[in-house]
């Protein structure tokens, strides 16, 4: 088989096409635009640290990609390593494949850790494009990956941030599923979980894929999914071994003020900390809610419209906002609703806005200026 055959075939394996890959493309010229910006043009926020110096990684290490690079070097520790921050809070499959990548090359674990991030994205892309030609058609299916590709948030596929992963292999369970694959599936989910937690609640959905295979019965092939939490506590577990405490990794996670439901004072309540910046989460938060309106109209099955809905109600009952804009894009089905929308303003007008926006809030987050 000829070099070009074997990348055709791959590139169709992938449900990648012209339309997917020129949005990849566009939305990486759009990061690189933003970090130079960020870099050269504006006053970057010094407290920002970054797990690469060289220019351009400057900005695609920053902010968490700093902890896992961490991880990458020196692994997990129980104490801190900044402030009351400790790197037991992140989960390790990133971590783990950019030090297997970055081994004969440490001095280069920057740049691996942002190609991964950035290959795992264009893979999740296509994916996505698969998963959802049977509900969309192939040309829509098409249209929402790419618009994946320029959401808003987007930009932190492009980091040395695990969310290129995740969403690659929770996009790759759903499409396992379907294909009543049920050993993959769990797999799939199993290394999702190992990359965020949120993939523990893709059990459901997923379960609820199976069950309509089966008829809605229950059969015991379903027990595959459980790979998925099980992956988790094993992290858990050992956390709990370097930590001393069997609940290790929640409570590291109490740093970024992920102390769930209930657990803020007084003084540290929702409308005690109002702020630009909070309220600026709180209208992405609204925005997402009110698309799951068109779920209905656009007749989408329970499972996938499960998926925004149980990772916003984590966030929530996390105790913290922060995270809401990534948490909202990994939730692959608001690109079809979006796909979805045939007035004149969504199909020429969003496109351009969602990059504009996208544009904008990268140079803010490599600045250090919004939290990705």
């Amino acid at each position: 088989m000829s070099i070009r055959r074997a990348i055709g075939t791959g590139w169709q394996a992938l449900g990648l096409d012209r339309r997917i890959v020129g949005a990849f493309v566009v939305s990486r010229l759009l990061v690189v635009l933003a970090a130079v910006i960020a870099e050269h043009f504006i006053i970057r926020n010094p407290a920002l640290t970054s797990g690469d110096n060289a220019p351009i990684l400057r900005s695609l290490t920053s902010w968490d990609g700093w902890y896992y690079l961490g991880i990458v070097r020196d692994g997990y520790v129980a104490a801190p390593v900044s402030g009351a921050y400790q790197n037991v809070a992140f989960l390790p499959l990133f971590p783990a494949l950019v030090w297997v990548l970055s081994w004969p090359w440490p001095a280069l674990a920057g740049l691996v850790s942002v190609l991964v991030a950035n290959i795992a994205s264009l893979v999740s892309l296509g994916l996505l494009g698969r998963l959802g030609e049977p509900f969309l058609g192939r040309r829509r299916a098409s249209i929402a990956a790419a618009l994946m590709a320029i959401y808003p948030f987007a930009w932190a596929y492009a980091m040395a941030y695990t969310e290129s992963l995740f969403l690659a292999f929770s996009v790759g369970a759903f499409l396992a599923a379907e294909r009543n694959r049920r050993p993959l599936a769990a797999v799939l989910l199993a290394l999702a979980c190992l990359c965020r937690l949120q993939g523990v609640v893709l059990v459901l959905p997923l379960a609820i894929v199976l069950l309509r295979q089966d008829a809605w019965k229950v059969r015991p092939s379903m027990a595959w999914l459980l790979m998925g939490p099980a992956a988790a506590l094993g992290f858990f577990a050992y956390v709990g071994v370097i930590t001393g405490s069997p609940t290790g990794y929640l409570d590291a996670q109490q740093a970024w003020g992920r102390v769930g439901v209930g657990g803020s004072s007084p003084d540290s309540t929702l409308a005690a900390a109002i702020s630009p910046y909070l309220a600026a989460l709180l209208v992405v938060l609204c925005s997402m809610v009110f698309l799951l309106v068109f779920t209905r109209r656009d007749r989408m099955r329970i499972e996938y419209v499960l998926i925004p809905v149980l990772y916003i109600a984590a966030e929530m009952a996390s105790g913290s906002l922060e995270a809401v804009g990534r948490v909202t894009m990994l939730a692959f089905p608001y690109a079809w609703i979006l796909a979805n929308r045939r007035g004149f303003v969504a199909r020429t007008y969003w496109p351009l806005l969602s990059a504009g926006l996208f544009t904008a809030l990268a140079i803010l987050a490599f600045g250090g200026y919004w939290v990705p």
